[in-house]
């Protein structure tokens, strides 16, 4: 679970906050359907309530929060309705900017390279998911519109929550890993049509998976053990 630390003065502190609490919520700290507070997240975060506020707001706006005046800001419950949505968008979206990239410099390379090599060797599902945020961020951030960025950023943050619930639930991802190096392997031979391909086929992959683990869901814990998303 990710620890509730204090928001560094160093950090630009309306989008620290709003970041600090997407991991929260991504990280499992709060369950879906749990109250999320002004007052309480103002002392976890040593912050003042006002850009508390404004990231509920934000959140509740980008689908992650509910709100309602009996009970507060609650973290939606995983909707199976809501991954078949997304999961397309997000697809798509991805594709563009991976398309878009007119080159990966050395160093966007090597970052990432530095990342699939990191989670070749990583279990801990947390740790997972930053790496696999921070990969695909680079991967898109290459693309040079920040616009699109946005939005693919909106949408990771709304299915982060189901992506690393699943993580928790899956032993290995060995196929994610995997397609992971095919999409570097494309981009650094300069193929970006058949990297878009790919990065397209991870989502639908993905989407895949996690649809049949939220169907499994209902009738209890699964065992399943291959992992792409």
């Amino acid at each position: 679970m990710t620890s509730q630390q204090p928001i560094t003065r160093a950090e630009p502190l309306r989008e620290a906050v709003y970041l600090r609490i997407v991991e929260l919520i991504s990280s499992g700290a709060y369950a879906p359907g749990a109250p999320l507070t002004e007052a309480g997240l103002s002392r976890a975060l040593q912050v003042s309530r006002t850009p508390v506020r404004e990231a509920l707001l934000r959140l509740q706006a980008e689908g992650v929060l509910t709100s309602t005046l009996a009970r507060g800001f609650t973290v939606r419950t995983l909707a199976a309705r809501d991954a078949a949505e997304l999961y397309p968008v997000l697809a798509a979206l991805e594709g563009l900017a991976v398309r878009s990239v007119t080159s990966l410099d050395e160093t966007a390379l090597g970052t990432l390279r530095r990342i699939l090599d990191e989670l070749a060797h990583c279990t801990d599902p947390v740790q997972r998911w930053r790496l696999d945020t921070a990969w695909h961020t680079t991967l898109t951030a290459a693309a040079g519109n920040r616009h699109l960025q946005a939005m693919i950023g909106q949408l990771r943050t709304n299915l982060s929550r189901y992506e690393l619930a699943y993580m928790r639930e899956v032993w290995r991802r060995d196929a994610a890993d995997r397609q992971h190096a095919e999409i570097l392997a494309a981009l650094t031979a300069g193929d970006r049509d058949h990297a878009a391909v790919l990065v397209e086929r991870h989502w639908h992959d993905g989407m895949k998976l996690v649809m049949e683990w939220l169907a499994d869901r209902q009738d209890g814990p699964n065992d399943r053990t291959d992992g792409t998303a």
